[in-house]
């Protein structure tokens, strides 16, 4: 029985120098970072991972757990606002969520490609003053040999909706109910599901989604 390996890099830390006695520089031992699979090159089903991975981290708006999946030097450029590294990360996150209540989010794998995935996805919210939106977007992203995702490029266009209009933050309800959330019909109705031999993270689409 074969047994899988489990990639690891290695990063050197800086030299520590004794300032007492001004001695030879202390060598640390380098720090190991874990693979985080899948790991590119990506198929249909290593990519729907990813997707499904993130928009189960983003819809808890578990902060630590969506950051761990980034790397250190992580570059984003979320509607015109740019963020490096993990800890800006953090705070963009709690911002956004201090401003956008209630929100729940649907993903859809558009793409992907060697070491790309491409997403199509929308989210909706609520504003402190009781003001529902619903956004769409799209993300190209870009990952690491380990798996870790180093770019992360967002382009989000929004538009009030009243709060009777709702589809995706519904609360849950029985099979068939008035009140179970639908998903974008449009976007699972373009074949991209056969094309790439994996469906959406999530479909069951409705006619009236989009």
């Amino acid at each position: 029985t074969s047994t899988s390996s489990t990639r690891l890099s290695f990063v050197a830390p800086p030299h520590k120098i004794n300032k007492t006695t001004m001695s030879t520089p202390v060598e640390q031992a380098p720090a190991i970072i874990a693979e985080r699979p899948p790991v590119p090159p990506f198929t249909a089903e290593t990519a729907l991972k990813k997707v499904k991975a993130a928009e189960a981290a983003w819809n808890r708006q578990d902060v630590d757990a969506i950051v761990a999946a980034y790397s250190e030097d992580s570059e984003w450029r979320n509607r015109a606002e740019f963020v490096k590294g993990r800890e800006n990360i953090k705070a963009f996150l709690r911002r956004k969520w201090d401003k956008e209540l209630d929100y729940v989010l649907r993903k859809y794998l558009w793409a992907f490609h060697d070491n790309r995935i491409a997403v199509c996805f929308e989210y909706e919210y609520r504003t402190p003053e009781g003001q529902w939106f619903r956004a769409y977007g799209n993300e190209n992203w870009e990952f690491d040999a380990l798996g870790y995702m180093r770019k992360r490029i967002a382009s989000i266009n929004e538009a009030p909706i009243a709060e009777s209009e709702r589809r995706i933050s519904l609360p849950p309800g029985p099979e068939g109910a008035a009140g179970e959330p639908t998903y974008n019909s449009w976007l699972t109705e373009q074949g991209l599901s056969d094309a790439l031999g994996a469906e959406f993270p999530l479909n069951n689409g409705h006619a009236n989604a989009y």
